[in-house]
């Protein structure tokens, strides 16, 4: 099986999120069990150290012209490799959207106007890179705020992909206060599809909405939606017994 992960964050480059440490260590667990594949992506903020880090573009998959509304952003890729383990991490970069010197809010904690418009650029910017590297995924697992937009740009401008159209995709959210929330004129500023029931929405409502399954972070509690304990030995069985279950699933 084919997994893609997709996070705002990944330990150890970035570890605002609590669920940076989960898209750490269940790639890790799903690829050393020798039953999946997976690949892991996230953005290239001004915090991550290209130098400590070794981070090196990745030039046949840079170049990329991501457009929303009257801007249009070329997206450079860089690779680096998880400390102590085989499996690399996949970084999107782009100079107006990430480097800066915070994840969503600045140093004095004010949150970044244009969120919504970063988390759209990400979501296009995974999809367009994973097309770029021609891997198909079985299912893909987006994390946390800036990935609230994948499932709903995935399931609608690139619906009919070949790469994805018979893909899963399993959504968990966190907990961020964005502030950001869609409205009439997001769709034609950020060139998304519209879509009725995200007004007045944040991305982490468009990840739900649109996601095959949702499995929410560890302490986020729900009478019917599946949930990270918050142990590390069970993450992955946790995980599994959701990825199965929407895989096996009869579309309507």
């Amino acid at each position: 099986m084919r997994i893609l992960f997709i996070s705002g964050e990944v330990a150890p480059f970035s570890e605002k999120s609590a669920l940076a440490s989960i898209v750490r260590s269940l790639p890790e667990s799903l690829h050393e069990s020798g039953r999946f594949e997976t690949r892991i992506m996230m953005p290239r903020y001004g915090t991550v150290s290209e130098r400590r880090n070794r981070l090196h573009e990745v030039i046949r998959l840079s170049g990329s012209e991501i457009t929303l509304g009257d801007r249009t952003e070329t997206l450079r890729v860089k690779v680096a490799s998880i400390p102590g383990i085989r499996l690399q991490v996949y970084f999107m970069d782009n100079d107006f959207y990430f480097k800066r010197k915070g994840i969503f809010a600045d140093k004095q904690g004010k949150l970044f106007e244009d969120n919504l418009e970063r988390s759209a650029f990400y979501a296009r910017s995974v999809i367009r890179t994973i097309r770029n590297l021609g891997w198909q995924p079985d299912l893909i697992h987006a994390f946390g705020w800036l990935c609230g937009m994948v499932p709903y740009v995935l399931r609608t401008e690139f619906g009919e992909d070949e790469l994805f159209k018979d893909a899963k995709v399993v959504y968990t959210p966190d907990s961020v206060d964005f502030e950001a929330r869609l409205d009439e004129s997001s769709f034609e500023n950020l060139s998304l599809k519209p879509d009725d029931r995200l007004i007045g929405q944040e991305p982490s409502d468009a990840g739900q909405t649109f996601a095959d399954a949702v499995l929410l972070a560890p302490g986020d509690t729900s009478d019917s939606t599946p949930a990270f304990s918050g142990d590390k030995k069970k993450e992955m069985d946790e995980a599994v017994a959701v990825y199965e279950s929407i895989l096996s699933s009869v579309p309507a």
